[in-house]
Parts: structure tokens; sequence; C-alpha cells
């Protein structure tokens, strides 16, 4: 009985223990991302942009908001568009869909305008699945196909930000002309020397 009695208490306190902590600390999966979240026709009816793409590169990053150029191979929905800009954050926990590797190719439900779009995992249906590009297609017919179009050059409308040059090439470029200057004035300097010693010799 009291054995009994005394594990009772234990268990009791251990309970208590963990409400407070969880009252102190803060529940962790009010850390997680948390939205109300569409079924897939909910999905469709809140999206600008629904379209498959391919992720470039990265543009930018600003607290956590990362912005890439994506080539848009199909479109289901919006803007029929070759490129555009794609934004999310980059930590899944706000909501974003992460880092997303060069070269990824993803089925996006987009919100924005004029090429310039952004995704959370609340634009996501909760019902979806492998088949939704099938069930975009039973609902909104055939998709526009873009491959056909070229992907406009880096300074074009539409193409990709030109790159700066790394750093690390104009301080090479910079190295190379100085070590070559470094050559060249002695050089220089040996040949006069040697063309005023013949004369004098003469």
């Amino acid at each position: 009985m009291h054995t009994t009695a005394t594990r009772r208490r234990s268990r009791l306190l251990v309970m208590f223990a963990g409400v407070m902590m969880l009252v102190l600390l803060g529940v962790p999966s009010a850390y997680a991302c948390s939205c109300m979240g569409y079924d897939f026709e909910e999905a469709i009816d809140a999206a600008d942009l629904i379209a498959e793409v391919t992720i470039e590169h990265e543009i930018e990053e600003v607290a956590g908001e990362v912005t890439y150029y994506a080539v848009v191979d199909t479109v289901w929905k919006g803007e029929e568009s070759r490129t555009i800009e794609f934004s999310t954050h980059e930590q899944t926990t706000a909501c974003g869909l992460g880092r997303i590797p060069e070269g990824s190719s993803l089925l996006v439900w987009a919100s924005g305008e004029d090429g310039s779009y952004g995704s959370t995992w609340c634009a996501l249906p909760t019902d979806g699945g492998e088949d939704d590009q099938e069930r975009l297609t039973e609902l909104l017919g055939a998709p526009a196909d873009l491959t056909d179009q070229p992907v406009p050059e880096p300074g074009e409308p539409g193409g990709p930000p030109e790159q700066p040059t790394p750093v690390w090439v104009i301080v090479s470029v910079a190295a190379l002309a100085l070590g070559l200057w470094g050559l060249l004035v002695p050089t220089v300097a040996i040949v006069l020397v040697s063309r005023h010693e013949r004369r004098r010799r003469r």
C-alpha cells in the first residue's frame, strides 16, 4: 500500500513537472509551421500561379527569405511567362519550403504577379500527392507547355540577372598584373643598362 501510494505521488510529481516545463519553456510544436490548410480545389482557387518550374540559381537571401531565378516548363493556372523569380523562406518552421537545390524541378502553388511569386507550405493542398498534375489537368485542362520557348539570356527581359565578377577573380587578375609588371620593370631596366654599356664600349 505504502509503495503503491509512493509510486502514484512520484508519477503525479513527474506529470506536474512536465506541465510546468511546457508552460515555462513553451510547447515545442508551437514553433513549427501552423496554418489552416486548403483542400485541392481550395488551393487551386487561392493560387495565382500553378506551374512546374526548374530552379536555376539563387538570386538573393534577405532575413531568411530566399529568391530564386526559375524557368517555367508548364502552367496550369496563371501567367505564362518562361521565367519567374520565386521566393520562399529557408526555414520550414517558418512555413517556408526550405533551401531548394539548383536544378530541382517542382510543382509550385504560388501567389504574386508580373513574374514575381512566392509560396509556403500553407499554399499546398492538404490532400495533395503524386497525382497532383493529373488532378490539375482534370480540373483545369491541359497545361500550357512552354518548353519549346527559348530561355532569355542574361541582360534580356526575363533573363537571369547579370552576375557581378567574383572578388577572387578581380584579386587574381590584379595580382597577375602586378606580377607581370614586377617582371617587366627589371627586364626593361636590364635591357637599357645593357644598351648603355654597349654604347660606352664603342
